[in-house]
C-alpha cells in the first residue's frame, strides 16, 4: 500500500481527533573512507485518539522526509479502530503485532524494524480474556504482500510472564513457532525467547537478556542467535529534568568472524521551547569499513 498517497487523509483524520506530537529537524552525517556526507531530514510524530463507550480510534504517525535522497515515509505505526467488551476486544486497521521479548535484538521480527517506531501491519485482530492473567489473541495481517495468521497466548504463572506464539503465511511471509518468558530475580529482570522457523534450513532463533537499574540509569544486556550471533549492551540515564544520556553497543558475528559492530552515544537536552539532541555513532562492516555517524537534531512539541 502506497502510504504517501494516504497522507492527506491520515493527517485530516488525526487533526480531527485529540492530537499531540512533535516536529524534528535533523542533520545526519556519514564519514567513511575520506568522504563526508550530510543529509538534512524532517521527521515528526503525530499521536491522536478518540474514545466513546467501548470504542476507540487511534493514530500514531511518524513521517520522515530525507531532503538529500528525496525519499518520504509516512511512518504509519497505528491507524486503528477497536472495541472492548466484557472479556473480549477486537480491532481493525494498521497496528504493530509485537511478538518479541528481547528489547534490543530483533530475533524474529514480523516486519523490518525501524529505528524510531514499530511499523504497523494492516489487518484485524480478536482477543479473549478467560481470566485476569491470560490473554488469547488471534490476528490476520498482511506481511510482504501475503496474508499472515497469528495465534498468541500471554499469561502469568508462578511469578513468570510467558508468551506462546504461532505465525503462518504463504511464502515469503513468516511461518514459525515461538515462546518467551520474563521473570524477576532480585534487582534483575531476566527474559528470553526462542523460535523455530518452519521453512529455514537453519531453523532455530533465540536469545536471552537481563536488565537492572545501576546508579540512576537502566542497564540492559542481551545475546541472541539469528543466523549468526549478536550481542548488545545499552545504558540510559536521566540526569535531572534537563539532560539524558543513552549509549548502545552491538556486535554481529558468524563462523567467519565479525560481520558488523557499532557503538552509539546520544546526549539530549530538554527545555521549555523544545529539545536538542546530539549523537555520535561509530560503525563497522565488511563492505563499508569504519563509518562515523554524527547527528544533530532539534525538536519541538505541540
Amino acid at each position: 500500500m502506497r502510504t504517501a498517497a494516504l497522507l492527506p487523509w491520515l493527517l485530516g483524520l488525526a487533526l480531527a481527533l485529540e492530537t499531540s506530537g512533535s516536529l524534528e529537524v535533523r542533520l545526519e552525517g556519514r564519514y567513511a573512507r575520506g568522504t563526508f556526507a550530510l543529509e538534512p531530514v524532517y521527521a515528526g510524530s503525530l499521536l491522536a485518539s478518540e474514545a466513546w463507550g467501548g470504542g476507540l480510534v487511534e493514530a500514531a504517525l511518524y513521517p520522515r522526509w530525507n531532503l538529500a535522497t528525496q525519499t518520504f515515509d509516512a511512518g504509519i505505526s497505528k491507524l486503528e479502530l477497536s472495541f472492548a467488551g466484557p472479556g473480549y476486544a477486537l480491532g481493525a486497521g494498521a497496528s504493530p503485532e509485537p511478538t518479541a521479548v528481547l528489547r534490543l535484538l530483533p530475533v524474529y521480527p514480523l516486519a523490518p524494524p525501524r529505528p524510531d517506531h514499530a511499523p504497523g501491519l494492516w489487518g484485524g485482530w480478536l482477543e479473549f480474556y478467560p481470566d485476569p492473567f491470560t490473554r488469547l489473541r488471534l490476528a490476520l495481517r498482511r506481511v510482504q504482500d501475503r496474508p499472515l495468521g497469528l495465534l498468541r497466548a500471554d499469561g502469568r504463572l508462578a511469578g513468570v510472564d510467558y508468551q506462546l506464539a504461532a505465525v503462518y503465511g504463504p511464502e515469503p511471509a513468516p511461518a514459525a513457532l515461538g515462546a518467551g518468558a520474563t521473570a524477576r530475580l532480585g534487582p534483575w529482570v531476566v527474559y528470553g525467547e526462542g523460535w523455530r522457523d518452519l521453512r529455514a534450513a537453519d531453523p532455530w532463533r533465540g536469545g536471552v537478556g537481563a536488565s537492572r537499574y545501576l546508579g540512576d540509569g537502566l542497564f540492559t544486556a542481551e545475546a541472541a542467535y539469528s543466523g549468526g550471533w549478536q550481542i548488545a549492551v545499552a545504558y540510559g540515564r536521566q540526569a535531572g529534568d534537563d539532560w539524558a544520556v543513552d549509549a548502545l553497543a552491538r556486535l554481529n558475528a558468524d563462523g567467519d568472524g565479525v560481520r558488523s559492530a557499532g557503538a552509539f552515544l546520544r546526549l539530549s537536552r530538554f527545555g521549555d521551547e523544545g529539545d536538542v539532541l546530539l549523537g555520535l555513532g561509530l560503525g563497522y562492516d565488511a563492505a563499508a569499513g569504519v563509518v562515523w555517524l554524527p547527528s544533530l537534531a532539534t525538536r519541538v512539541y505541540f
